[in-house]
């Protein structure tokens, strides 16, 4: 199972290099065909910005992984006690769950409300509800992560390990 979370969280970051990557020279390409030959591409304003929301989803999902979001850590600092702290992390875990799980059903709502209405881009003529389907994907996928750190967090309070670095992402 490690192995194939090992797979998936690679998968997950090369992804998001790549797309990154890709974006920075289609923006780059037409800068350049706009500035010297005084030609741009109608489509790759469209483009960069459905990517633009894939990366942020996907760059999100990895925020959780790696806990990298930034976070009031005000009271951490304040209490000493590690079952506190783990505690609070649960609490916190338990609401970004199901934050996350209501954003991915109102995305996949909204998605195939769009799939239900035909709504095409409007340069591309892609279907619409196929950009908006990184929204829900990805909520899952920070729903799933908040879960595992969540659980760390209860495994570590049930027993009473002191709360450290490791205990940050899943």
């Amino acid at each position: 199972m490690r192995r194939i979370v090992k797979v998936i969280n690679r998968i997950e970051e090369w992804t998001l290099v790549l797309v990154l990557l890709g974006l920075a020279f289609l923006t780059f390409v037409q800068v350049l065909s706009r500035y010297l030959f005084n030609f741009s591409f109608t489509w790759e304003e469209e483009v960069a910005r459905y990517l633009g929301v894939f990366i942020a989803f996907l760059g999100a999902s990895l925020g959780v992984k790696y806990g990298t979001h930034f976070s009031m850590d005000l009271l951490f600092e304040r209490v000493s006690n590690d079952r506190f702290r783990h505690g609070l992390k649960i609490v916190i875990c338990v609401i970004s769950v199901v934050i996350f799980l209501i954003i991915a059903y109102y995305g996949w709502e909204q998605a195939m409300k769009l799939r239900q209405f035909t709504a095409r881009t409007s340069v591309l003529q892609i279907p619409k509800y196929w950009v908006y389907l990184p929204v829900p994907f990805f909520s899952l996928v920070m729903a799933w992560r908040f879960g595992i750190l969540g659980w760390k967090h209860a495994t570590a309070f049930v027993k009473n390990q002191p709360f450290g670095a490791d205990n940050r992402g899943p």
